[in-house]
């Protein structure tokens, strides 16, 4: 019930940026389904190794995988955008935002998701993590129909590139 087998596969490269960037939000999505089942999962099983599993590649993903995705976003797309298309200042400034919010929004749920890792099968609050899984999945939603698709039209292929490469950058660091 708790697999997060699919999340292993080969996707695209940095070479590909926006690909990357959407094979970031299906794992995103993943691992929100992984949360929403967490609960349900935890009250008719216990913390088992599968919750442990869980959560550990949940936490793993959202303290590093998820703020990094944001920062390819605010620093590689954001300020090529701006240049490009002005118009869009106010909806880049709002998907800003909202990376900062679902920031906040994981802070309050991650320590009570290692306390249910450590035992404590009353430490997840559905509501909680309802509230999460929902701003993430409509906050990927908005990327994808709007963000992603104005890249794409707004930005050169060097462009690209360049956003490509400092993206593998920052993850070797």
């Amino acid at each position: 019930m708790l697999s997060l087998n699919a999340l292993g596969q080969n996707g695209p490269s940095f070479d590909q940026p926006l690909e990357m960037l959407e094979a970031c939000h299906d794992k995103i999505r993943s691992f929100c389904e992984q949360l929403e089942k967490l609960p349900s999962y935890v009250a008719e099983h216990g913390v088992n190794a599968a919750v442990v599993n869980t959560v550990d590649a949940v936490v793993r993903y959202f303290d590093v995988a998820g703020p990094q995705h944001h920062q390819d976003e605010e620093d590689e797309l954001f300020p090529l955008l701006w240049q490009k298309v002005p118009t869009a200042l106010p909806r880049l400034e709002q998907l800003q935002a909202e990376h900062g919010y679902l920031i906040s929004r994981w802070e309050a749920i991650r320590d009570d998701l290692l306390a249910l890792r450590n035992g404590d099968a009353a430490a997840v609050s559905r509501i909680d993590v309802v509230d999460f899984v929902r701003l993430y999945r409509e906050h990927a939603m908005i990327e994808e129909a709007w963000l992603f698709p104005l890249a794409a039209a707004s930005l050169n292929e060097e462009e690209m590139r360049i956003a490509g490469q400092h993206m593998a950058a920052r993850r070797q660091e």
